[in-house]
């Protein structure tokens, strides 16, 4: 079982990560809404691929809704609601 200070690690190491595409270039949002959520939604993720799948999928809902809300209601939505 990964620790909270693991999670946070992996979830930073993946955030860093060269961007490769467009929605990658949320990382350094997606980041920021991390630190000031104090990272709790990561208690709710166990593994490496949960923390990757995630961070994919709030990317994913960030390309497909940006054109209707802000960037951080959309990020704020996913971290309480999920």
């Amino acid at each position: 079982m990964l620790t909270l200070k693991n999670k946070i690690s992996i979830f930073t190491k993946i955030l860093s990560q060269e961007e490769i595409s467009y929605a990658d270039s949320f990382n350094a949002n997606i980041d920021i809404a991390g630190r000031n959520c104090d990272y709790k939604f990561l208690e709710k993720l166990n593994t490496e691929k949960d923390i990757e799948y995630w961070i994919d999928k709030l990317k994913s809902r960030i390309v497909m809704k940006e054109d209707e809300a802000l960037l951080e209601d959309i990020i704020d939505d996913y971290i309480l609601c999920g």
